[in-house]
């Protein structure tokens, strides 16, 4: 499994200096009929290293809402105020969580007598000019036993990046955002879309190197722990290739059974969460399942793959479709399948199954934490999958090879958000 980690990894490195174009899978952005039509709600990607100044701590980078333009008034993007946002940690390898992170969130306008979203500049969280203020609540819960552990009570979102009059210093206003609580560090808000493609894939995969992702924004939800709080037994890993060694991590939404319109109110919700949306690995529910199945692997769970989608993983549709198109020349599939991929899916002998994993042994760095060990914000995953689909000892990439703007190296990780009148 080593083996296959570092060569994965080598691809990654190598499809730097080799563009195949067009040829480029995109991120799970409006990846499913049904989440396509509820974009609150809508996982794009998750990310988690180890942290860049304390290899102690465990970074988790989940982001919701596609695509989003920064001149977006009067009323800017947020996250949904009755759904669930969680990112779930499985430690001990069986593909089921052992931890979930939820966050629950509730508006505030302090006057509705404006249609503004702040009266005035704002120059602090606390500003009377800030009209439409949103607020979460984080919980961390032990799955095994149901006990709930409430982190943050009233925790702020950074505000939108509404334009240079409304926020004359946006970045020193979001950064208030993030918030500290038993040893946990947390941030909501919006921040430039980490994700670099060239999203004219879905034009029959042509694509040129085309910067399609530039300029827009998601909204993040970026976490720092203790790595004991989410190792199994709360005692960081001694040996890097046990199950325990490896935690595998993916992100979800969730929202209410049954949602009742009202004519002159606003609508009551009732029933148990249903999950509408999960994302672990980028692409496997963009690319690799097909349409029948986008919205059951939405819903369902990841301890549950191998039986639900294993035949997509064994036998994936995009060397073929690289080969119909664009005579790519990638392999074809083995008679017993994939097995490489699968072998990706489950390092350490861990269940198969779409996580994010990442080796938190002692010793594990941050310069370790690369995909598919961990997924780092600079990584071209891009790339990366679609070398190892192809599978013809070549690297293939797709001409966008960098993020339109730098990261950051402390919390939130992410570069801040485009504005709507820069």
């Amino acid at each position: 499994m080593k083996k296959l980690a570092a060569t994965i990894t080598g691809l990654a490195l190598a499809a730097g200096g080799l563009t195949l174009a067009p040829a480029v899978l995109a991120s799970s952005h409006r990846e499913a009929p049904m989440i396509a039509e509820d974009q609150l709600a809508d996982n794009t990607d998750v990310y988690t290293f180890i942290s860049p100044t304390n290899p102690d701590r465990l970074v988790i980078v989940a982001d919701y809402v596609p695509l989003l333009l920064p001149a977006s008034g009067p009323n800017f993007f947020r996250f949904a105020d009755d759904a669930r946002y969680e990112v779930h940690i499985d430690n001990d390898g069986d593909a089921k969580p052992d931890w979930t992170y939820r966050w629950t969130f509730e508006n505030e306008v302090k006057n509705g007598n404006t249609f503004l979203y702040n009266t005035g500049p704002v120059d602090s969280l606390t500003s009377a000019n800030l009209n439409v203020t949103q607020w979460y609540k984080l919980e961390r819960i032990n799955e095994r036993t149901g006990q709930k552990t409430r982190l943050l009570t009233h925790a702020p979102v950074a505000p939108w990046n509404v334009g240079k009059r409304s926020f004359p210093n946006y970045e020193a206003v979001a950064l208030q955002a993030i918030q500290t609580s038993a040893n946990t560090s947390s941030f909501a808000g919006p921040r430039d879309e980490p994700f670099f493609v060239d999203l004219h894939v879905f034009d029959l995969l042509g694509v040129g190197g085309a910067k399609t992702t530039d300029g827009v924004n998601v909204m993040s939800l970026v976490l720092e722990v203790p790595i004991t709080d989410i190792a199994a037994g709360g005692v960081r890993p001694t040996s890097s290739t046990s199950k325990s060694s490896v935690v595998g991590i993916y992100a979800s939404a969730s929202r209410p059974q049954v949602r009742v319109l009202r004519r002159h109110r606003e609508s009551d919700d009732y029933g148990q969460f249903i999950q509408v949306s999960r994302l672990g690995w980028p692409l496997v529910n963009e690319v690799i399942i097909p349409l029948k199945d986008k919205d059951n692997f939405n819903r369902s769970e990841p301890k549950d793959d191998v039986s639900n989608f294993g035949a997509y993983i064994l036998d994936p549709e995009v060397p073929k479709l690289l080969n119909l198109v664009l005579n790519a020349g990638c392999a074809p599939t083995p008679a017993g399948g994939r097995t490489d991929i699968v072998g990706l899916l489950s390092p350490n002998g861990t269940a198969a199954a779409d996580l994010l994993r990442i080796n938190i042994a002692a010793g594990q760095t941050n310069a370790q934490s690369h995909f598919p060990n961990g997924r780092a914000l600079a990584d071209d995953v891009t790339d990366t999958l679609l070398t190892v689909a192809c599978n013809n000892g070549g690297a293939i990439g797709d001409g966008v090879n960098a993020n339109d703007k730098p990261f950051l190296t402390t919390m939130p990780y992410l570069a801040s958000p485009h504005s709507g009148n820069p």
